[in-house]
């Protein structure tokens, strides 16, 4: 594979040699087919080893700073649970003497008897959880069983639980106990099993290991759905999303959206409204913001239609003309002399302050007015590209000098082919020679939904054969912004409940959680896949699964976990997850030299953003610790009732706390 040459100059011009025989891959159905710094130590995880229900190689105990939090209470402004010790569960419907019963039997290993003996079936092992998703069904198999004993073996509790079910789902209390208090660690699930009627006899399944993040995950994900025909919201830790878009109650709540995108800061969405017209609304009143009076009647951004164009892609310089050479796509009808449709848009990304929307359309990149939907800049918005080549599925970074897009040799909206990813510099309202960071490989190779990390050094992107809508070849991978190494996610792919090695369930349509903290982070995704026993995998109905990514190590990516907000009837894909009111991790300042948006705002490394030392002078009239207290030179006393250092913490709520 050709790979970017980054390390020595990003900006090199894109150089492309396509061929119109070169298709592609991933699959699509639209609607026609600020609070207090938590904190966060950066560190890698531990405890992962490699067999899909095994638990090979994995560490109970072993320390996860990193997975999203750290420093202070993941719960946010609340006190978080911190059990220790062992502790008995008896559901409902067991007989109070169940844990006598296991006491009494003679218990055999696993491996002893595959006929007797139960598996645990979901979650797959070396699955990470965020701490503040608590409904997270279990289930294993259990072959002439009728009670189990299942074991949550951790470095601060011990957790049994005695069932008659072959599944489980904890209540808040039991995942207390699990999680919450083994928050940035590993705990050992392992089920035992035993015949009533002959007790004797104790069957064993092999542990596998399940982790857990040391803070919430912060974020509300905004994904499509195939039963509102429209875009539905949830927190990660939420039971059942609400319907946001088109408004439930409104007069036009049964209009089809779909292809949207979600500002940084999670203020505004822009979607293609009954069919590909864009509309802008604010988040979270839904306030129409385009098509306004300014763009009424008007495209605003009416891009040619593909191949068959005076000029740009299949126009007079066609795929037979200079490649490589800049040329400007067809420009847009001037504001006012459009057709009755709208602006036309497929995929949209906003700028990192809002204020700007880059649309793709058929293959051409519009700039918008985020707040008028004006076009912006030469040529009526229109970004010069290479000739005979399309982009799509573009993303801004969070420090607004890049985007992250497909380049393509066919299609541009629900279908791409011969894509491979390109970074377009942006600076000022001029913009950069498209630059080659992926090549696709050449014959039906494919490359496309690149997506930014939060913190700008990685993207991961979509990689499959064929055509990208309904791609059921579908991988995602992850690529080194900085010298565009790629990295497989083989855990992420290919582990499936119980089972290593499952391919073509389609992983597509990757979207990266916020996170104002370096470390550990989290990717949602549509996928095919299984979910346990529940629901099979489907040959076309995808549905969102979200999965740890720690990019220090090999394989970056855990094991994947089915998002349990979402309708398990439904189709669920386009995952977009975005800042939320309710997050807990956003900081009071943005820290220079991290890339992170550590503020919330959408922006990272922004303007005023401040460089933070490890101590606090006294009297400088600044926060050099950046603990968002100026001069801050006291000390928590632990144990006296106080919040000494004026940061709203008292006492041992405050992790700097000292005791005297």
């Amino acid at each position: 594979m050709s790979k970017f040459p980054l390390a020595r100059d990003r900006r090199q011009p894109w150089l492309l040699l396509l061929t119109v025989t070169l298709s592609g891959a991933a699959g699509f159905v639209g609607c026609s087919g600020k609070m207090k710094n938590m904190g966060q130590q950066a560190g890698s995880a531990a405890g992962q080893g490699t067999g899909a229900n095994s638990g090979s190689g994995s560490m109970p105990g072993t320390s996860l700073a990193g997975a999203s939090g750290g420093l202070g209470s993941p719960c946010g402004a609340t006190a978080c649970a911190s059990y220790t010790g062992p502790k008995t569960f008896v559901e409902p419907g067991v007989a109070a003497d169940a844990p006598s019963v296991f006491e009494a039997g003679t218990v055999h290993a696993p491996g002893s008897d595959a006929t007797r003996e139960p598996a645990v079936i979901y979650p797959a092992n070396e699955t990470m959880f965020p701490v503040n998703v608590s409904h997270i069904r279990h289930e294993w198999s259990g072959p002439g069983s009728d009670l189990f004993r299942l074991t949550f073996t951790g470095p601060k509790t011990t957790v049994t639980v005695y069932t008659s079910s072959i599944n489980w789902t904890p209540t808040e209390e039991e995942w207390d106990w699990i999680a919450e208090s083994n928050r940035g660690a590993a705990t050992q699930f392992a089920v035992s099993a035993l015949s009533t009627a002959n007790p004797s006899d104790i069957w064993s399944s092999a542990p596998i290991t399940e982790l857990f993040s040391d803070a919430a995950v912060d974020g509300a994900i905004y994904y499509w759905s195939t039963g509102s025909k429209g875009v539905m919201r949830a927190l990660v830790s939420d039971p059942i999303p609400q319907k946001f878009y088109t408004d439930p109650q409104a007069s036009d709540s049964d209009t089809c959206v779909a292809c949207h995108t979600v500002s940084r800061d999670g203020k505004r969405l822009a979607v293609g409204y009954d069919g590909e017209s864009l509309r802008e609304v604010s988040i979270p009143d839904r306030s129409v913001l385009i098509p306004n009076a300014a763009t009424a009647g008007a495209s605003g951004a009416n891009a040619p239609s593909g191949a068959g164009g005076t000029s740009g892609v299949g126009g007079t310089s066609g795929a037979g003309g200079m490649h490589g050479k800049m040329m400007m796509p067809k420009p847009p009808a001037a504001p006012g002399m459009a057709g009755k449709g709208g602006i036309p848009a497929a995929w949209s990304t906003f700028s990192p302050d809002g204020k700007l929307l880059l649309i793709a359309k058929s293959g051409v990149l519009t700039l918008l007015d985020a707040d008028t939907g004006q076009t912006v800049g030469d040529n009526a918005g229109v970004v010069p590209l290479p000739t005979g080549v399309i982009a799509t599925h573009p993303d801004w970074n969070a420090k607004g000098d890049m985007i992250a897009l497909a380049l393509g040799s066919k299609g541009g909206n629900k279908e791409v082919e011969g894509g491979s990813i390109a970074l377009l510099p942006y600076n000022g309202g001029k913009w950069g020679a498209p630059m080659q960071l992926v090549q696709n490989s050449g014959g039906d190779d494919n490359d496309f939904f690149p997506v930014w990390s939060p913190d700008g050094k990685y993207i991961a992107y979509v990689n499959a054969k064929g055509n990208s809508n309904n791609a059921t070849s579908a991988v995602l991978k992850l690529v080194v912004v900085a010298d565009g190494s790629v990295k497989e996610l083989v855990r992420l792919n290919e582990r499936v409940n119980d089972r290593d090695g499952v391919v073509g369930i389609g992983n597509t349509m990757p979207t990266w959680a916020p996170s104002s903290n370096p470390g550990i982070f989290w990717l949602a995704f549509s996928s095919l896949r299984a979910y346990g026993t529940l629901r099979p995998q489907d040959a076309k109905t995808d549905q969102i699964w979200i999965a740890a990514v720690d990019p220090s190590q090999k394989d970056p990516s855990y094991a994947g976990f089915w998002a349990p907000f979402q309708n398990i009837e439904e189709g669920n894909h386009r995952a977009f997850w975005s800042h939320s009111s309710d997050d807990t991790q956003c900081k009071c300042i943005d820290i220079c030299g991290d890339d992170l948006d550590n503020d919330c705002d959408g922006v990272a490394d922004e303007q005023d953003c401040s460089t933070c030392g490890q101590t606090e002078i006294c009297g400088d009239g600044i926060d050099n610790n950046c603990d968002c207290v100026v001069d801050n030179c006291n000390v928590e006393n632990c144990a006296n009732g106080s919040d000494d250092d004026g940061d709203g913490l008292i006492d041992s709520a405050d992790p700097a706390c000292t005791v005297k």
